[in-house]
């Protein structure tokens, strides 16, 4: 009697075609959710950034401050020890539930930041986001380039070497750039996210190069510009550079001294 049913060959060729098609589709299904987790971030920090021109509204524009820091320029703690941050400063103005709007949906880490609530004392926030802290507190038009400059970016907790430093351009550092999960000094084939977003001692070796960088999100760094718009900078390495006039030049840009006019300089 004879039998009906697949016979080995095409059993083989099934199975081949369904693996072809769970290969394509796997990638697709990566590239949608990161696109919907960049969507996500983004809307993150355009909510910040309606906030802080609230803030700037009450505060002649100025830009919240990076942290609280103490006279030596350490940073003010709070009674449990956590830092008190720029958080603080915008959090009255915004709208949305303040977690949800500070942590970055592709953040590996969930966000590695952990300050208080500024609202309900008993609870704590994670953080996703940085402060570029060379702005803090500064007017906005004293900016050359508010448009072209970095305010917040999301990145990973720790500043040069992992520590936060109230004065990341003074003491010889000469170079911005995007640290590693996995290598203290340079990307490698295995590194998966930025872990810091910050200036850093550049080697006199050359010891970074822009190959191989990384970020939470498939196209780059989602970042929050100092003019209040927002958008996705591709992760690379970020020298400070000066123009002609010694003035810093975009993305990373700094005050210039306010000029006296005629009526400041003779009363």
């Amino acid at each position: 009697m004879r039998q009906y049913g697949l016979t080995q060959l095409e059993k083989l060729a099934i199975a081949v075609a369904v693996i072809a098609v769970v290969a394509i589709l796997i990638p697709l299904y990566r590239q949608l959710v990161d696109i919907k987790r960049t969507a996500d971030c983004l809307s993150n920090l355009k909510d910040i950034a309606t906030a802080i021109n609230l803030y700037q509204l009450d505060y002649a524009n100025t830009l919240p401050l990076a942290y609280y820091a103490n006279p030596d320029g350490s940073p003010q703690t709070d009674a449990a020890g956590r830092p008190l941050t720029w958080v603080l400063c915008i959090s009255s103005y915004m709208r949305r539930d303040l977690q949800r709007a500070l942590q970055c949906p592709a953040d590996p880490t969930g966000g590695s930041t952990i300050i208080s609530h500024p609202r309900e004392a008993d609870k704590t926030l994670r953080l996703s986001y940085g402060f570029y802290a060379p702005l803090s507190a500064v007017r906005l038009e004293d900016l050359p380039n508010p448009g072209l400059s970095v305010l917040i970016a999301d990145s990973l907790a720790g500043g040069q070497l992992g520590s936060l430093n109230p004065n990341p351009l003074l003491g010889g550092n000469d170079g911005f750039v995007l640290g590693y999960d996995d290598a203290l000094r340079k990307p490698t084939d295995s590194s998966r996210f930025i872990t810091r977003l910050a200036v850093w001692r550049r080697r006199e070796d050359g010891d970074w190069t822009p190959d191989n960088l990384r970020s939470f999100h498939g196209k780059g760094v989602n970042v929050l510009h100092a003019d209040g718009h927002v958008g996705t900078r591709a992760p690379s390495l970020l020298l400070l550079r000066r123009d002609a006039q010694g003035k810093l030049e975009p993305p990373w840009t700094l005050p210039e001294p306010r000029k006296r006019n005629d009526t400041e300089t003779n009363p």
